[in-house]
């Protein structure tokens, strides 16, 4: 998996918890060729978050913070509604609610990370 670009040691740790804890959800409810495919899609969102600026209109530097929670959210979310049947329904419930306190205690770690040399 290509390394995220962090702002700094707090923003790597935070995002390090956050990507393997939504990982780990997604590996527990499917089978190895579902989560290999959701992995491709976790790629993805981290590219598009280490090229974030190249664009002559890409410089946020709080909407760069936070491409790989909201996304990984929204992926994650997504993946949960693919591979949900009867047999596992409560369980992906539960990593649903888990995954919405999960992306909010990220957004508001990174929110209170102070940027150096701004």
């Amino acid at each position: 998996m290509t390394e995220p670009i962090y702002a700094n040691d707090e923003h790597r740790v935070i995002l390090e918890t956050y990507i393997t804890m939504c990982q780990e959800f997604a590996k527990e409810v499917s089978t190895k060729n579902r989560y290999n495919n959701f992995l491709e899609v976790v790629e993805i969102i981290i590219e598009y978050s280490n090229n974030y600026g190249s664009g002559t209109r890409e410089n946020n530097f709080w909407d760069w913070m936070l491409i790989i929670p909201i996304n990984l959210a929204v992926a994650t979310n997504g993946f949960f509604a693919g591979v949900e049947t009867k047999s596992n329904a409560a369980v992906v419930k539960a990593y649903r609610v888990v995954l919405d306190e999960l992306v909010q205690d990220t957004v508001d770690k990174i929110d209170k990370i102070e940027p150096i040399n701004d």
